[in-house]
């Protein structure tokens, strides 16, 4: 039976944080103990009452979850680093800065960070960069759509489908960002060719697919992995 580990999740009081706190009694080797935001400090969800971001970790939290906001990253991140706990981040519109920081501190601890933590949408990053690679004549185009609070713009997932295609190809992929109402998210990419279109497509119907998975990411990292630094990729074995 695998041990149980204690886990602290930053972001705790935005729609992300509510429903991995939801969805976190059914990953049994996860243990949530503190639910940290700035905002809605006092206030209970779930089982757990946020609390304001604290100076030190701590001793018994293993690895931090992190869907706060970009400009809080680098502190959390040296939290972790401080406490020898694993770092698992789903924050979105990080500069190169950022995800060079990232990078460096999976030479002390275990890093993972991904724009998008659904499988469907991983094995798209996939697809889409195999398609890509085959269809070098073809014009290509990317269309996301997300609820019109959304802050960043293209999404993180839409410039990481970019990357993954601009990896495989060397070229790049234009992006339409639209954002309205109160959709969740919405990837598309178009191949167009003679006499043929190719339409890849991942629809989020419910913000529960991407707790999950940042849920299971957790558990992948404390179950299996010493320091360095991780995607989704090495989690799907892509």
């Amino acid at each position: 039976m695998s041990r149980t580990h204690v886990v602290a999740l930053f972001g705790a009081a935005g729609r992300m944080g509510r429903e991995i706190l939801r969805l976190a009694p059914r990953f049994e080797q996860l243990r949530l103990t503190h639910a940290y935001d700035t905002a809605h400090v006092g206030e209970k969800v779930e089982s757990l009452t946020i609390e304001a971001p604290p100076s030190v970790l701590p001793e018994d939290v293993r690895a931090i979850l992190d869907f706060s906001a970009a400009p809080m990253v680098l502190d959390h991140l040296e939290l972790a680093v401080r406490a020898g706990a694993a770092y698992v981040c789903g924050v979105t519109g990080l500069s190169q800065d950022v995800m060079n920081k990232l990078r460096a501190s999976g030479n002390e601890i275990p890093v993972l960070h991904s724009p998008n933590m659904a499988v469907g949408m991983n094995l798209m990053f996939h697809l889409s960069a195999l398609a890509a690679k085959a269809l070098p004549d073809y014009a290509r185009h990317i269309e996301e759509t997300h609820h019109a609070a959304k802050k960043d713009s293209p999404s993180g997932t839409a410039l990481r489908l970019r990357d993954s295609i601009e990896n495989a190809t060397g070229e790049d992929t234009e992006i339409t960002a639209l954002r309205m109402g109160d959709v969740i998210g919405e990837h598309r990419l178009i191949f167009g060719g003679p006499g043929e279109r190719l339409e890849i497509t991942h629809k989020a119907d419910s913000r529960a697919v991407f707790a999950v998975g940042a849920l299971r990411v957790a558990a992948w990292v404390l179950e299996h992995r010493s320091a360095g630094f991780y995607t989704m990729s090495d989690v799907l074995g892509l």
